[in-house]
């Protein structure tokens, strides 16, 4: 078999290596007259480091290349730490291979070396790709005819063999500018840069710089587009207007600006997210198929996770099976790669937030993570925590895709499959890459969209001590009970509006009103405002005439934490207690210690690790995870009311659950746990579900039970 390799960057001439590694015959097309890289340094983490050291080449990098301990998020006007991230050797335990700081152009000749000689053609530029039923071939620009049984464009972000596949696209700009720079240690002389990621992060822009070889030092800057003039967007950048955008930042930052004596700015694009890569003999690789924003610092690994997946379908289905294996390639990268891109543009979101408060927000996001991801695993184990060669060779169904569940996870009921499909597709990557906004509107589409108010319920707005809320009567329902409703979305999404649909249902569970709460959420507003706004809600119903022996406290996922931390509190502040509380797969442990957390990651497409992490850090930011009215799994749970507890074996959320239970029982609670099979998170609030119709039956007669006594 041989396979002709358009573009010979790092994707490329990896590729070249991986097919050889398989017994392929590989041919790479480079149309510049020599192996030169444009660039500074790239970052090679322990996700591509275990297929270079699979390719021999590790012993060689570890020679050019520098190893950061750590990673340092510090403030730009400041320098104060935000946080640190762990990396080295104790990376290198839990990741198994170690991250790798290289200067691009030091990178590129290692892998070239490691080629046979021939192998790399320069100066070879492509006029056209085709195909036939006996290959594919590549036309020079002199005419010249190179064939092979494939071809692959690895030809960067204004790829050719793309073009030719699916015709002109535009690159989507971010609208920021990007300063690179590379700085020799003389002088740098008398500034603390450690051995490590030295990041400083701003309103509006931040430096993303370490160490390319032991004495030369490299910086990324980025900027808003608009105060570059258009005339400077040009390879070599005016130093001196670097210099400007960085005025009145900390010494160590205004020092390491005053040594670089050149620079170039580029912008910053990228490329959305394609369902095809492959069209019969020919494929996209690396920044041709996912041209990404160097925020996760990921382009490279990715382009070498696509090399060996690619060489290793194509070695297992032969030179009989090209469209196939290409197809299966596809299959096995496209999913991730779509993740790791979103989660990119999130990050570029997140590090060029425009204003002070959106930056506060930010930092204490940070101060959270700091207290449940010490470790900075749920931060990046996603990207740095694949093993390819080991994933090469499961079924293509298990890569984990967009929703961080396993792309070929399925369950054992059509109905079920279809509520763990529209959990699934609750967010598209531009919902991912805008951050808890884009989520939020994701969100409050998705329940809005799927769950509309049915004809007859009667909904109005009510103002509880201050704390907005909607009444909402199902028909037929009467005054036996009142519902006090706290949506979910981690503190940060969902709404009183979108909760209507559900709070009918449970007025009609209930028979009686139901009111959601619009309690304000995070990151805006961080604890204690969610709790605070529970506790005026129930006070305000009180005050509003409403017996408390006939209310019931409800909540889904972090409103059935929420629920369950106001329960707890209730008779510390000498206040009546409710009937009962229903917490339907609540969130009761923010520090995320709940042994299912990890272990039902990728089979729960509603809520994840990842995902959880960034959620809760936004709410508690500064405070205690473990303060009780945070995370009732610490409370006192001696003076709990009656509570109805309902969950999915094999959900993240599971050990919320039934620790909590466990818990509550030991205290001497009234406990029931009902725990569902075959189902999604938060079953309840797909109508459609037979056990959704077979709970709230159950918390209706449990309800009226405990009115009863």
């Amino acid at each position: 078999m041989k396979v002709v390799v358009v573009g010979g960057g790092i994707g490329g001439l990896t590729t070249a290596l991986a097919l050889l590694r398989h017994g392929i015959e590989p041919i790479v097309l480079e149309r510049a007259p020599q192996l030169t890289e444009v660039g500074a340094g790239v970052q090679i983490a322990a996700n591509g480091t275990i297929v270079l050291r699979e390719l021999g080449l590790e012993p060689e990098l570890a020679k050019i290349a520098m190893v950061p301990e750590r990673f340092d998020y510090l403030e730009l006007s400041t320098g104060r730490l935000l946080y640190v991230a762990p990396l080295g050797k104790e990376a290198e335990a839990r990741y198994g291979g170690l991250l790798y700081n290289i200067h691009r152009a030091d990178l590129i000749d290692l892998l070239a070396k490691a080629l046979p000689p021939h192998v790399v053609r320069l100066g070879a530029e492509c006029a056209s790709i085709s195909q036939d039923d006996e290959g594919a071939y590549v036309t020079l620009q002199n005419g010249e005819v190179i064939r092979g049984d494939a071809v692959i464009g690895a030809d960067g972000i204004h790829s050719a063999v793309r073009t030719a596949l699916r015709g002109p696209e535009e690159k989507q700009f971010a609208n920021i500018l990007m300063w690179r720079s590379l700085i020799p240690a003389d002088r740098l002389k008398g500034l603390n840069l450690p051995v490590a990621g030295n990041n400083w992060f701003g309103v509006g822009r931040n430096i993303v710089s370490y160490w390319v070889r032991p004495d030369l030092y490299s910086i990324l800057a980025s900027v808003p587009a608009a105060e570059v003039s258009r005339e400077s967007w040009t390879q070599s950048g005016d130093v001196e207007q670097l210099r400007r955008s960085f005025e009145g930042c900390e010494p160590t930052v205004q020092k390491m600006l005053d040594a670089v004596d050149s620079t170039f700015i580029t912008g910053m694009y990228h490329r959305d997210p394609i369902e095809h890569w492959a069209t019969g003999r020919i494929a996209l690789l690396g920044d041709a198929a996912h041209a990404m924003v160097p925020y996760l610092a990921q382009g490279a690994c990715q382009a070498i996770e696509d090399a060996w997946v690619l060489a290793s379908c194509l070695n297992e289905h032969g030179s009989d099976g090209i469209s196939e294996a290409l197809l299966e390639y596809e299959r096995r990268r496209q999913p991730r790669t779509t993740r790791i891109q979103a989660g990119a543009r999130f990050v570029v979101d997140w590090a060029h937030e425009p204003d002070e408060a959106r930056v506060h927000q930010r930092n204490g996001r940070l101060k959270g993570l700091s207290r449940i991801d010490p470790l900075a695993e749920a931060s990046w184990s996603f990207a740095w925590g694949h093993d390819v060669l080991a994933a090469a060779k499961l079924p293509p169904g298990e890569v984990v895709g967009l929703s961080a569940a396993r792309e070929g996870k399925r369950m054992e009921r059509p109905e079920s499959q279809r509520a763990f499909d529209l959990w699934k597709g609750v967010f598209a990557p531009d919902d991912i890459a805008r951050g808890d906004r884009g989520q939020r509107d994701a969100y409050e589409r998705f329940l809005l969209k799927e769950f509309p108010v049915p004809a007859g319920t009667e909904v109005s707005h009510a103002d509880l001590h201050g704390v907005s809320a909607l009444r909402t009567v199902a028909a037929g329902a009467g005054h036996q009970a009142t519902v006090l409703h706290f949506h979910g979305g981690g503190y940060v999404l969902g709404s009183a509006k979108s909760s209507v649909e559900y709070a009918g249902r449970l007025s009609r569970a209930l028979n009686g009103p139901c009111y959601t709460v619009d309690y304000r959420l995070a990151p805006e507003h961080p604890y204690p405002a969610a709790f605070d706004d529970a506790f005026s809600a129930y006070r305000g119903l009180l005050a509003s005439g409403v017996d408390p022996s006939t209310v019931f406290l409800s909540g889904e996922s972090s409103g059935g934490g929420l629920a369950l931390a106001l329960g707890a509190a209730l008779r510390r502040a000498c206040v009546p207690l409710p009937a009962g509380v229903i917490a339907v797969c609540p969130l009761t442990d923010l520090t995320l210690s709940g042994p299912s957390v990890k272990a039902n990651s990728g089979d729960d497409p509603a809520a994840n690790r990842e995902t959880l992490s960034n959620l809760v850090a936004s709410y508690f930011q500064a405070h205690e995870p473990t303060d009780p009215m945070v995370s009732p799994l610490f409370a006192d749970l001696a003076d709990l009311p009656p509570v109805f507890l309902a969950a999915v074996k094999g959900e993240v959320l599971e050990s919320d659950t039934t620790r909590f239970a466990e818990r509550a029982k030991a205290a001497g609670a009234n406990v029931t746990l009902k725990l569902v099979d075959d189902s999604v998170h938060v079953f309840t609030l797909f109508p459609f579900l037979p056990e959704t119709a077979g709970t709230l039956e159950e918390i209706g007669q449990w309800s009226r039970n405990l009115l009863k006594q």
